[in-house]
């Protein structure tokens, strides 16, 4: 019970008794107990048996003219707690139960807290309506239902840095690196750190507000709030992390990158460390490349006539292969994978890359420096004269990049690189707008894919779910298809999804395809060409794994978003 519950009962025994929830003898022996003993009168009337908590609780709420709800079968629905940072919860000892257009139902142990539930009202900013409830329950609840990161530091957890670049003492400002190397200071950033290690986060954003620091993870390509923190911790923590990746800690004006090499868990991890100036103060974004293992070809996902047209055009002796798609789709990865295949004794595989996300044995890989001048198309022509059978180019951005390497596989070069756009087949115009000529990129081009990623049903909490008909239409689906979704677990964190899965389009090009390219057809009638093969879009792609229960509608919608 909570505090509410203890003040009043001193003064309603007697309406206790008049209820008939106890007895005149009963209320006798609790307030003798509490005469001698101490106390509060609630808790010595449940600890003697006399009356349960939930009598209490239902007596209070209709004292109080406030709902008293039972939470003991009580299922919470996992968008709402997306709605609601865990340390909120946890600060203000609540749970938060359904949101009705901009209320928010919550219930608490003490529903009179006019300050607690004025606080949250304007962090939440929507309408808050408590219900009385066991704060047991609620403790229960909030344990079982929020995606909580461990806060405890294990013995021989500590994070060490094992590498700080070029740094030097003199160009640190002594009071700000005072003030980050506070064992709090230290301790949090450590805690950010590991909470994203533990839940494979790729990305953290640390972000000031007006009156907070907001910290958010990114899992499986979705950004979810993890944790809250007073303003006041903002400037120690992001001096905190400057100094880790060796960026000026006196500059807050202009936005900054940095690198540093960290051991968490054991685990070695590279982290990209950008700075951006604010309303509130710097951003800070931390990109979280692990040495994991790369990806074979067997594991990216493609059904069986995929993996043979990947084959063979990754086998193919000299020509470019280019993998399009937005930021975060997993190009990189399919390149590894590709790079992995093909890797042998009899070939000089070399590779630019920005930044080198893992690395290959036997491959001969470099890092854009664009600093000390080293880009994609002066990092190009310089491998041309390594003597390479495969070039890996990291992203084909501009018109110098694109006409290096469409005339090194005209050459006899194999080069495999990625690019942004939507479709497959958008590969194709996007290196026409960077001024390739037609009759080039047909005779170098062998093969372009297009991929996205889609977060998987989580196995644990998966059931049926009923989707909007004009949702199951827009992915080509029939109104009474049956679809599943994840209600949400522990072992999802309540999101529904565990891990990703693909969705390809691998087109590889033949005589008619050539023929258009270098005519200088459309991306629309290069598409139409493809459909009439039998070759299906991301869509569709995605369209049968909904039905196999694999992913989710809302996903393949998320990631196959037409843009005009």
């Amino acid at each position: 019970m909570g505090h509410v519950s203890f003040q009043v009962l001193d003064n309603i025994g007697q309406e206790l008794v008049d209820e008939g929830l106890i007895s005149a003898d009963q209320l006798a022996v609790a307030q003798e107990s509490q005469r001698n003993l101490g106390g509060d009168l609630g808790h010595i009337l449940i600890k003697k048996g006399f009356i349960t908590e939930e009598q209490v609780l239902e007596f209070l709420g209709r004292r109080l003219n406030i709902p008293f709800v039972s939470l003991k079968d009580y299922s919470i629905d996992a968008e709402v707690t997306k709605f609601v940072p865990v340390s909120l919860a946890k600060k203000f000892h609540f749970m938060p139960l359904f949101k009705i257009e901009d209320t928010l139902t919550i219930a608490m142990a003490d529903p009179l807290d006019v300050f607690a539930i004025d606080e949250l009202r304007t962090a939440l900013k929507c309408r808050i309506q408590p219900v009385l409830a066991s704060a047991t329950e609620i403790d229960r609840l909030v344990v079982d239902n929020f995606r909580l990161i461990e806060t405890g530091e294990a013995e021989g957890d500590q994070i060490e840095v094992l590498q700080y670049g070029a740094e030097t003492a003199e160009e640190m400002a002594d009071r700000l690196r005072e003030m980050a190397s506070g064992a709090k200071v230290v301790a949090e950033v450590n805690r950010i750190m590991r909470g994203a290690m533990q839940e494979h986060a790729s990305d953290i954003h640390i972000e000031p507000m007006e009156n907070t620091v907001k910290v958010r993870n990114r899992i499986d390509g979705v950004l979810e709030e993890r944790i809250i923190l007073p303003r006041q911790m903002h400037l120690p923590i992001v001096t905190r992390i400057k100094i880790m990746a060796n960026m000026d800690i006196a500059e807050r004006r202009i936005p900054q990158d940095g690198r540093v090499r960290l051991k968490i868990q054991g685990q070695v991890m590279d982290m990209r460390v950008s700075s951006y100036p604010t309303m509130y103060g710097e951003k800070v974004v931390i990109r979280l490349l692990t040495k994991e293992q790369i990806l074979g070809v067997e594991s990216l996902g493609f059904d069986e006539g995929e993996r043979d047209a990947f084959d063979k055009i990754i086998s193919a002796p000299h020509g470019i292969f280019l993998v399009s798609g937005p930021t975060g789709s997993g190009k990189t990865t399919t390149l590894y994978a590709a790079l992995q295949r093909i890797n042998s004794q009899d070939r000089n595989i070399v590779s630019i890359e920005d930044p080198i996300e893992n690395e290959i044995p036997g491959v001969n890989q470099a890092q854009v420096n664009v600093k000390a001048g080293l880009t994609f198309a002066s990092a190009l022509r310089s491998i041309l004269r390594q003597d390479p059978d495969v070039i890996m180019v990291g992203e084909v951005r501009d018109r110098e990049t694109a006409d290096i390497s469409v005339r090194a596989a005209i050459t006899g070069h194999l080069v495999f690189s990625t690019i942004h756009t939507n479709t497959a087949m958008g590969a194709v115009t996007r290196l026409a707008d960077l001024g390739v000529e037609p009759f080039l990129l047909s005779s170098a081009l062998i093969g372009v894919m297009s991929q996205r990623l889609v977060r998987r049903i989580c196995e644990h909490c998966r059931r049926p779910a009923e989707v909007d008909e004009t949702k199951l239409k827009a992915i080509g689906l029939a109104p009474d298809s049956v679809v599943q979704r994840g209600r949400g677990c522990k072992r999802c964190r309540m999101s529904g999804y565990s891990g990703r899965i693909g969705l390809f389009e691998i087109i590889p090009l033949d005589k008619k395809l050539r023929s258009m390219i270098a005519s200088g057809v459309g991306e629309e009638e290069l598409s139409t060409e493809t459909r009439g093969r039998g070759i299906i879009d991301l869509r569709e792609r995605g369209a049968r794994y909904v039905l196999q229960g694999v992913t989710t509608v809302d996903e393949v919608l998320r990631v196959t978003e037409e843009r005009d």
